[in-house]
């Protein structure tokens, strides 16, 4: 049987653009690093499947394929990630930047990361299955496993986190971050400096362009936030932004500096976009699994855990449960620690201070968040840094579409006052 590849609708993101397209040659790979190489690919297909607002950098692609092994005629499916077509005459640093972390992460890191976790009796982390044993940066095509078969889904990123969800995320983190202590102590800083440089890439050290968007980025982004709390009646808050616009990037560099105990290897970019959750029958969520490391580095363990509770919860709900949250968290990662008979680097109060010590993390990416978070699917913006002019394109659209969301999103406002009562209390802990 021939092989035919029957390519769905562009998405709405791509509409206007050449959309990347499967290779089979790929399908091929990826299927016999699958399922062995007597496997016989007969025939595929592919379509795009996440929605508008899903994914801001990468196209995504389901893959179905039909194959033989052993007499047998068989079918599998695939997420394929692939990179969005460059411009000849413009090159996105930023989109080289994190396929590169990605692949990497999944090729080099996690056979170290899984290893050790069986090593210990412990379960391999929570994330999508790689179909590659290598990478390099001429790869744009990132082959995994397709979660929806084992029933887990894309949380409505409109709606914020429940306890119980963020209690199953924490555990999950908790154990990315024990493991990669245990990794971390036996990597040496020449390895770190060479086969696992891309730790150490963030948006503001991998290249000029990078480095400026970056800046472009934070600073548009928080005088966004600035004129959204004018709007809103908040000159209170008008102002704290507006004085945190012109030295956004300066705060989130120093924050995102090394840490000595509570470096790990940090997710980097992990919110409700970046989550799948499988629910039991009664709807209630029993396991998470972790997706897009394009942003994974070697950090403070207090980034992710800022980034994602102060985007992804409500303030009532983390600041109620806040001592329950971390308790979790902190009773996993000390599970991995005991598992290895390795002593626990942080006691709970310790890592309580290290979380509130970097809380501007959180306000500045829960601040960057809520515009993508409750927007409609037609409004979400396509992410584009490759130069000045996009960049600035992307923020002030940006900025537009959420002043006009104040006045037609009801779930605006909410999360708004919820990001404020937030900074009320990060201000107030400042002054005592």
């Amino acid at each position: 049987m021939s092989c035919s590849n029957g390519v769905s609708a562009v998405p709405e993101t791509m509409k206007g653009q050449k959309a990347p397209q499967v290779q089979e040659a790929l399908v091929r790979e990826a299927l016999q690093y699958d399922q062995g190489q007597d496997a016989r690919l007969l025939s595929w297909s592919s379509h795009y499947f996440t929605n508008k607002g899903d994914n801001y950098v990468a196209v995504i692609n389901s893959v179905s394929v039909k194959f033989s092994k052993d007499g047998c005629e068989q079918e599998v499916s695939y997420v394929v990630k692939m990179k969005q077509l460059q411009n000849k005459t413009m090159k996105n640093d930023f989109d080289d930047m994190v396929f590169q972390k990605e692949g990497k992460f999944y090729t080099d890191l996690m056979p170290l990361i899984n290893h050790e976790l069986t090593a210990i009796g412990q379960d391999p982390l929570r994330v999508p299955r790689c179909l590659h044993d290598d990478w390099d940066e001429k790869k744009d095509q990132l082959f995994l496993e397709d979660l929806r078969h084992r029933g887990f889904k894309l949380h409505d990123r409109k709606q914020a986190l429940s306890v119980p969800h963020a209690a199953l995320v924490l555990r999950e983190l908790a154990r990315l971050h024990a493991v990669s202590f245990l990794v971390l102590s036996k990597i040496s800083k020449e390895q770190l400096a060479s086969k696992f440089k891309f730790l150490t890439w963030a948006m503001y050290n991998y290249s000029e362009q990078t480095k400026k968007a970056f800046h472009m980025l934070i600073s548009g982004s928080l005088q966004t936030a600035s004129e959204l709390a004018e709007a809103a009646g908040r000159e209170d808050m008008s102002e704290w932004f507006r004085t945190l616009a012109s030295q956004g990037t300066e705060v989130l560099i120093n924050q995102t500096g090394e840490a000595s105990v509570f470096d790990v290897i940090s997710h980097g970019d992990c919110w409700i976009n970046n989550l799948l959750f499988r629910d039991d029958n009664k709807g209630d969520p029993i396991e998470v699994m972790l997706l897009d490391f394009q942003l994974c580095r070697k950090t403070s363990l207090a980034f992710d855990l800022n980034y994602f509770l102060f985007s992804s919860l409500v303030a009532s709900d983390r600041n109620d449960k806040l001592e329950h949250l971390l308790a979790t968290y902190h009773t996993s990662f000390k599970d991995v620690m005991e598992a290895a008979e390795a002593a626990m680097p942080f006691t709970l109060a310790e890592l309580t201070k290290e979380f509130y010590r970097r809380n501007i993390v959180g306000l500045i990416y829960g601040a960057l968040a809520i515009p993508a978070l409750v927007c409609e699917a037609q409004d979400a913006q396509e992410f584009d840094v490759s130069s000045d002019k996009n960049t600035h394109k992307y923020v002030v659209k940006k900025r537009q579409n959420a002043l006009n969301m104040l006045k037609t999103n009801s779930l605006m406002p909410y999360r708004l006052a919820s990001l404020y009562e937030d900074v009320r209390l990060y201000t107030s802990r400042l002054t005592t």
